[in-house]
């Protein structure tokens, strides 16, 4: 893992000396030093047309692994940001077929196989990348980013020049002066689509490459989308088949995210994700080694009163397996301390205090002297773990799971059940309108709900907002967004049937939720903080492929009860399966719950306040409100007063509603400092 900047000059763009695009390549890698504090590399074409930095943190060939890297001929060079799987035996097929390596670095399989196959090199990489490669003698710069959007890459065009980056800070080395997209930030342009909340700057999408050519020409095409199997499908196998290949693809997905040139360890909360990988992992560390350990690190809250703790249930699973344990104990003080930090890293609202849990988790990491971590993010979008998807999964019959001699409910029973998940989900978005619009449009883009209870969520409240912002951009419709920001295949696939609603409600949480929050403010911006590579093996793309044939039923598993017409819910029932050799059978048979870093509730000695309470107050101010130019003090101010009078404390550790707003709010006043923007200009 590792960070990047690369800058493109079009032929009709002046181009600067080379010593100044040094220099500003060289302060871009200053601002992103932490994604790579081992070693620095920068190259400059001849003809000053592009421009490559890199910041390497040595992992793999930590010997002669430097970046930027270029075949011999010195006619392509590339910087790389990621882990590449199985590259050992990639390499080993392109040395027989002439190929020459100067390392024995992963990172230059991107070399050698864009000589052997050009852009077509994308279907042989397996693992989370991002890279930037500059062909001299076509004058084309071809990037590319994973299939799932585990390690970022945004890019913008600044005086005709075309930049890309792994984080959008790097520009600001390269003279880019920031700007806001109001519209991005009131309609969550951050979380359902390609926008940030800067005007101009957007991501790469997952699964997508770009080719930039020497005419100022740009690209951007999709290589790799997640697809699933006709909800009619006939199964081929039998159930114990599907258990033992997720069991075997998940294993093999470990094993290759073992390979490590330093020390490595796991993330280990008391849920079944991550204590799968730890007993996995275990499992494969023994076979060559019996006495082998591996380290687990553990995010705790000891004075949580709700019971939302997770420390003594992962402290069991550590000793089941024999782990050497690091419980990181943690108070609501700590987290609001490192709040900002989040923020600047992440460079999006923050409305909870994930990242700045894993901020300070990832910290101890390094501390103890690790730089590499196996994760369980991503296998809630993938095998159907989430609260609010059974409302999805009752929608339709499962005809394939059928074919499999399941049981499952009649159509009468399915409505029940359905219903009284509606009920009970926690999300009021279930019980609005089956439009795809909160506007109360009649058209309808997907025939889900999960979109709106995912918009509902992931949006920064409607309140805070001027009414200039309305005028603007239109009313507030995230829930539309994130429907209009799906594939178009997939809304067809939705509406005609083809596709389970179960399925289509998890690849737009997986293109939205996944990609866009989780693995960016939760997984790779935290952890890269501290120069920490972190690696999801539920992110393998052999594994979701395969899984995504699976039928709906084996993710979301009805389960008769004693009474006849009684059913209920087992969420990720095949994961369950497949792992339960390497888990407790309290891991095995505990039902998933929100992983939520909880507030103190109760106030701290002297102010009164909590801590989150005392720093809201102290930063949202009118001066700090007004300087955004697109907020409204008033609104902000009755949320503000409101919830410092009387603060409620939901369930499972969640935020007081008015707090993530205004969180929300206290992120964009710190973006504004930390980038200086200008006052929005409505």
């Amino acid at each position: 893992m590792c960070g990047l900047i690369a800058v493109f000059h079009p032929d009709e763009v002046v181009r600067p000396a080379t010593n100044t695009l040094k220099s500003q390549l060289e302060a871009s890698l200053e601002l992103i030093k932490h994604r790579g504090p081992d070693s620095r590399g920068i190259y400059i074409s001849p003809n000053v047309q592009v421009g490559l930095g890199h910041a390497r943190l040595s992992i793999i060939d930590l010997v002669t692994g430097q970046q930027p890297m270029s075949d011999e001929d010195e006619l392509i060079h590339c910087v790389v940001n990621g882990e590449l799987y199985d590259h050992e035996r990639i390499r080993t097929e392109l040395r027989q077929q002439g190929h020459r390596f100067k390392t024995k670095s992963d990172s230059e399989l991107v070399v050698q196989l864009y000589k052997r196959d050009g852009v077509n090199l994308l279907f042989h990489l397996r693992g989370e990348f991002a890279f930037v490669l500059y062909d001299a003698k076509r004058r084309l710069l071809f990037v590319a980013r994973d299939r799932f959007g585990i390690k970022p890459l945004y890019y913008t065009v600044s005086n005709g020049r075309i930049m890309f980056a792994s984080e959008i800070k790097a520009f600001m080395g390269l003279g880019w002066q920031a700007a806001w997209d109001v519209e991005s930030i009131a309609q969550s342009g951050e979380c359902c689509d390609d926008r940030t909340v800067f005007r101009g700057v957007k991501k790469l999408a997952p699964g997508n490459f770009a080719l930039c050519r020497g005419s100022g020409y740009m690209k951007v095409q999709a290589y790799w989308d997640l697809t699933y199997s006709a909800a009619t499908a006939p199964p081929t196998t039998t159930v114990d088949s599907m258990i033992a290949t997720v069991r075997e693809h998940l294993v093999e997905s470990v094993r290759l995210r073992l390979r490590s040139d330093v020390p490595l360890a796991v993330y280990l909360s008391g849920g079944l994700d991550s204590s799968a990988v730890a007993g996995i992992a275990t499992h494969l560390l023994r076979q060559n080694d019996p006495t082998a350990r591996v380290s687990t690190f553990t995010l705790a809250y000891p004075g949580d009163q709700q019971g939302n703790d997770e420390g003594p249930m992962a402290t069991r699973t550590a000793v089941h397996l024999g782990a050497a344990t690091h419980m990181v104990n943690v108070d609501e003080a700590a987290l609001v301390s490192t709040l900002e930090e989040s923020v600047w890293h992440s460079e999006q609202p923050n409305t909870t205090f994930h990242g700045a849990g894993k901020i300070i988790l990832s910290r101890h990491v390094r501390n103890r002297g690790f730089k590499v971590v196996l994760s369980g993010e991503g296998s809630d979008e993938i095998f159907g773990g989430y609260g609010f998807l059974p409302v999805d999964y009752l929608r339709d019959p499962d005809p394939a799971a059928h074919g499999l001699g399941i049981a499952l409910p009649s159509n009468e029973e399915r409505f029940a059940l359905l219903a009284e998940y509606t009920k009970t989900s926690g999300l009021p978005q279930f019980a609005s309108s089956g439009t795809a619009f909160d506007t109360g449009s009649s058209t309808e883009l997907v025939s889900i709900k999960t979109h709106r209870a995912l918009g509902g969520v992931l949006r920064i409240a409607a309140p805070v907002f001027n009414h200039k912002v309305w005028d603007f951009c239109g009313p507030q419709d995230v829930p539309g967004n994130f429907a209009e920001a799906a594939d178009p295949i997939l809304r067809e696939y939705s509406l005609s049937g083809r596709y389970h609603s179960l399925n289509v409600a998890m690849y737009i949480t997986a293109k939205t939720l996944l990609s866009q929050v989780i693995l960016n403010q939760s997984g790779d911006r935290p952890d890269m903080a501290n120069s920490i590579e972190s690696r999801p093996p539920f992110l393998d793309h052999h594994l979701v492929e395969y899984v995504n044939t699976l039928p709906p039923s084996l993710k979301i598993r009805p389960i008769p009860g004693e009474k006849p017409g009684q059913w209920t819910l087992t969420e990720k029932w095949i994961l369950r399966e497949a792992v339960k050799p390497f888990v407790t059978e309290e891991i095995y048979l505990r039902k998933k719950e929100p992983y939520n870093p909880p507030p103190a509730n109760s106030a701290s000695a002297g102010s009164g306040l909590m801590p989150l309470q005392a720093h809201l107050k102290a930063r949202i101010t009118q001066t700090s409100i007004d300087r955004l130019g697109f907020l409204d003090w008033l609104s902000i101010k009755g949320m503000l007063d409101g919830y410092l009078a009387s603060p409620t404390f939901p369930t499972h550790g969640a935020i007081d509603a008015r707090a993530s707003a205004l969180m929300g709010v206290l992120s964009l006043i710190v973006l504004q400092e930390r980038f200086n923007v200008p006052p929005a200009q409505l």
